[in-house]
């Protein structure tokens, strides 16, 4: 089936056999750094897993490698439009200019036949200067193959509210915006990130939790950009079986298909959608709408939107 991702990570994508590679070592040492083989224990372990895969993006070649490998790989998976996120900061630590580190993973994309763009995101607990530097650099590249902006990072240490000057710069500068809130942090972190000006919230599923959400989500037509393997890896459910989406779903609250990080929570977008299928009985006409959400609010013009409308219902 095809696919729209919104909600996906370039450092947390990286393939294992790139990380051996890089690294010069085992495969198995590589998947053991890289992937949650069990679940972990909270939102904060998870994001520990990505210490490795920023040690390797500190080059251009090994930024256009790693972003080409990851658009051959959507490809694979049936996605014919993805939004890539990544957080250029992290990849200074060896001279690199936040040029550099943009173009490169730019050039990468563009060596593989799939229509992407990408998100820049600012840090919770990077400084207001660093992240200021986030949304310059989107203002400098809107439009020319990055579409918006992101806050990422642990939610429950750096509350929404902490970046409302940021997000009131990129109001006015007219870069569309998405918040990670609702994975670690409950609703009031969603219902903040929506005042803030966000509509789309990654992730997004804690509304369940709270009429007040709810209702909000469906007032200002916010788009939930759903991660279910990773929610249950950073320990917000059990199981699958526990995951609110078909709630959500059932809710008519617009709801996105996505992995985060394919190399983290070790899933592709294929077997997602077959595990949601078959715990929940979701049909094709259900994954359809998903995705039509998906396009509905992705960050970019309504021509191409409709450009994907048509290849998708092909």
């Amino acid at each position: 089936m095809k696919k729209i991702e919104l909600h996906l990570h370039l450092d947390g994508s990286i393939r294992p056999t790139t990380i051996s590679e890089l690294l010069n070592i085992s495969l198995e040492e590589a998947i053991k750094l890289s992937s949650v083989l069990n679940k972990t224990s909270s939102l904060k372990e998870y994001l520990d897993k990505f210490d490795i895969p920023i040690k390797i993006m500190q080059t251009k070649e090994n930024l256009t490698r790693i972003a080409k490998e990851l658009a051959i790989d959507l490809k694979k998976d049936d996605v014919i439009y993805a939004e890539i996120r990544f957080a250029p900061n992290k990849h200074l630590e060896n001279g690199l200019s936040l040029d550099e580190v943009i173009t490169s993973i730019m050039q990468g994309l563009k060596e593989v036949p799939i229509k992407t763009n990408l998100i820049l995101c600012m840090m919770r607990g990077d400084s207001y200067e660093k992240n200021l530097e986030v949304i310059k650099y989107a203002k400098k590249y809107l439009g020319k193959g990055i579409v918006g902006i992101d806050l990422a990072g642990n939610e429950t240490t750096y509350p929404v509210n902490d970046y409302q000057k940021l997000f009131e710069i990129a109001k006015k500068e007219e870069i569309p915006f998405t918040i990670h809130a609702g994975e670690a942090d409950g609703p009031l972190s969603i219902i903040n990130a929506i005042h803030l000006g966000a509509k789309r919230i990654g992730h997004g599923v804690r509304a369940i939790e709270s009429e007040e959400a709810l209702n909000l989500i469906k007032e200002k037509d916010i788009t939930l950009e759903v991660c279910p393997k990773s929610n249950i890896d950073t320990n917000m459910y059990d199981k699958l079986e526990e995951h609110p989406i078909k709630l959500l779903f059932d809710k008519k609250i617009k709801v996105t298909l996505n992995t985060d990080n394919r190399t983290v929570s070790n899933i592709t977008l294929n077997q997602t959608y077959e595990k949601l299928k078959n715990i929940f009985n979701f049909t094709q006409k259900d994954f359809l709408n998903m995705n039509k959400n998906a396009i509905q609010c992705a960050f970019i013009s309504e021509e191409e939107k409709q450009e994907l409308l048509e290849l998708l219902v092909k």
